[in-house]
């Protein structure tokens, strides 16, 4: 009995027992520490949820605008032009580019707005043929030798002297001083007389196709410098006219076999400058 009371009265003097009490509110997280107090690394960053792309089913009017370049690792595009160039060609045959520098012979042709294209070459062969010739010397004609365009004793029969003055685009193509257009196309090879690189060099000549308008195989005959002669010029550049290369007075003048070129007119010793085309 003294041992039970004593051990009552010694519970009795203990501190009573600690109570916790537990919340039912949730109480917001303190954040923990800083990572430069603690012995530990970071936890690596987990990467941020995945974006959500709303796809509409209707087609927009207008196409979103493309981010700007300097977010890009590429170039912009060039940008386009928001016009087109077209270059206006006057159907007024004696029209002169007023803007062209003194001095300036060049001139551009007046061209047809329009050309027509044929599914067959047209020949030539049943069209009427001229002999050319110079005031320099009427016995020789010009003729086509050796792949060259050469004075040749004047002979009807020989074909290689026969040349066809296709005036296809007579109406059309035009010099600057409003005179027509037209080719000299050679009878036996069907090719057209070609202009030269320039004055004192010979002309050339090319295939000859009347549906194709080629303008380096475009010339125009002058005014009438007497007795029916002209100069025969470039249709873009009436400076330059026929002209028997090397055959002034002092290299003995115009024989069979002078080469046919391209020079400017002369005040004095021109006669090889003046040229008529006459039908057969």
């Amino acid at each position: 009995m003294h041992r039970r009371r004593d051990e009552e009265e010694q519970d009795r003097g203990r501190p009573p027992p600690s109570v916790h009490h537990v919340s039912h509110h949730h109480t917001p997280l303190h954040p923990p520490p800083p990572y430069e107090f603690m012995n530990e690394a970071p936890p690596l960053r987990q990467p941020a949820p995945p974006s959500v792309h709303h796809v509409s089913h209707h087609t927009p009017l207008h196409p979103p605008p493309p981010p700007p370049y300097e977010f890009m690792n590429e170039a912009p595009p060039l940008r386009q032009p928001e016009y087109t160039t077209v270059q206006h060609i006057s159907h007024n045959p004696q029209q002169q580019h007023a803007d062209s520098p003194a001095g300036t012979h060049f001139f551009t042709p007046h061209m047809p707005s329009f050309l027509h294209h044929h599914s067959h070459n047209n020949t030539l062969a049943n069209h009427p043929t001229c002999r050319v010739f110079s005031k320099a010397h009427p016995g020789l004609s010009l003729a086509l030798v050796d792949s060259k365009v050469v004075f040749a004793t004047a002979n009807p029969s020989d074909p290689l002297q026969h040349w066809h003055k296709d005036e296809k685009y007579s109406t059309q193509v035009k010099d600057q001083d409003g005179f027509p257009s037209f080719s000299l196309v050679n009878k036996a090879t069907g090719q057209a007389i070609k202009h030269s690189v320039g004055a004192g060099y010979p002309v050339q000549l090319t295939t000859y196709n009347s549906n194709t308008l080629d303008e380096s195989v475009l010339w125009t005959l002058g005014k009438d410098l007497g007795d029916g002669f002209r100069t025969i010029r470039m249709i873009n550049n009436i400076h330059l006219n026929f002209d028997a290369l090397n055959a002034d007075k002092k290299h003995g003048g115009v024989h069979e076999g002078t080469i046919i070129g391209l020079g400017e007119w002369k005040k004095a010793d021109n006669e090889r400058l003046q040229w008529k085309i006459a039908p057969y």
